[in-house]
């Protein structure tokens, strides 16, 4: 609940204060794990479309990503366990110990990853800011594309749908009046004739 109201209030800045909003929101969502990127990036390819979300995307996400890099080389593992939780760092070692130097950038390219924990963790290795700021910005543009592409088509679709419901509903609607105006008239018509033979069979 708490993360969804969190994804909730960063979306709301997207929309309030535009572009800098979803800048901002990409940073803080990389810092306060762990907030869903993709969310967020979807929303930003729905709003300002692909290639405005992919490129303030990419800026924000590494942005966070070298700030949380920062905090965990200056704050220790104490600070970081206070920041992603002890499982969260038992994770981040785990994959550092299995995948070495290539961790960042395999984090960054494969989906459903705590990608906020390997910055953090990141930070507690031998890994320089460079080599760490290479491997997140390659990694990440690929996800940043897809999910800024994905809100895009979503947010087009749905527009699409919309328009083709309310042209569906408008031309039922024309089809409806015409039916019963048709009847209406119909309808008198035969009531006069009914009065014209009624009268002639009076006279």
């Amino acid at each position: 609940m708490f993360i969804e109201e969190l994804t909730q209030f960063l979306a709301a800045i997207t929309r309030r204060y535009g572009i800098i909003g979803f800048l901002l929101s990409m940073i803080l969502q990389a810092i306060i794990a762990p907030i869903p990127g993709e969310a967020l990036m979807m929303i930003g390819g729905a709003v300002f479309g692909s290639p405005c979300a992919i490129v303030m995307g990419e800026i924000g996400g590494c942005i966070g990503a070298l700030i949380c890099f920062l905090i965990a080389r200056k704050g220790g593992r104490t600070l970081v366990i206070k920041m992603i939780g002890k499982k969260g760092l038992e994770f981040a070692d785990n994959w550092f110990k299995r995948h070495g130097f290539y961790a960042v950038l395999l984090a960054r390219l494969i989906p459903f990853i705590p990608i906020d924990a390997i910055s953090y963790g990141a930070g507690l290795t031998a890994m320089n800011l460079k080599s760490f700021f290479v491997a997140t910005a390659i990694g990440m543009l690929p996800r940043v594309i897809f999910y800024s592409y994905i809100g895009e088509f979503a947010i087009k679709n749905i527009i699409f749908e919309i328009e083709k419901i309310y042209a569906d509903s408008l031309l039922a609607l024309t089809l409806i009046v015409i039916i019963a105006f048709t009847f209406i008239y119909i309808l008198k018509m035969h009531r006069r004739g009914e009065q014209l033979e009624n009268s002639d069979d009076a006279n």
